[in-house]
């Protein structure tokens, strides 16, 4: 898919497994969290307290496709244990995805409110649901999205 699905849009876009690869020192995240603290989606506490983020390699379909669009129009809408895994994402942002406003780079601790958050921007930027688009790994977020009028496409859209 080119970016022309892209243009003239407010594009909400996930981090982990959208923006970059779902790998953390060389296996998979995802695992579910540990009552006790031990693992959090694939990473250890230690992993997510420090510099979790400089083995991850950025999708170029996405770099390159978000590239081509109005950069002030793009939102980073990612997930987050710790208050550290802010610090480590907008570094790996600024370093990966250098056009993207870092004021436009949200993160949440719970993955079930990023349909709220995108309808609360719309209301803020007074924009129309067809003025956006909201990118994800999770088919349970994009469900989310679509049931509520949000146009969303999982990350494998933009792969061809």
């Amino acid at each position: 898919m080119d970016s022309k699905l892209l243009k003239n849009k407010y594009i909400f876009v996930d981090f982990d497994g959208t923006l970059c690869e779902y790998r953390y020192f060389g296996h998979l995240s995802g695992k579910s969290v540990n009552p006790n603290g031990q693992s959090f989606g694939g990473q250890s506490l230690d992993e997510l307290l420090f510099e979790t983020y400089d083995s991850v390699r950025p999708l170029k379909t996405m770099q390159k496709l978000l590239s081509q669009v109005d950069a002030s129009k793009i939102y980073v809408l990612g997930a987050i244990i710790t208050y550290n895994e802010i610090k480590t994402k907008l570094k790996w942002l600024k370093k990966h995805y250098p056009f993207i406003h870092e004021e436009n780079m949200i993160f949440v601790a719970d993955l079930n409110i990023k349909t709220e958050v995108i309808k609360a921007y719309s209301k803020k930027l007074n924009l129309n649901f067809k003025d956006l688009i909201f990118i994800d790994d999770k088919l349970d977020a994009l469900r989310d999205a679509e049931e509520q009028g949000i146009p969303a496409y999982h990350i494998t859209s933009f792969v061809d």
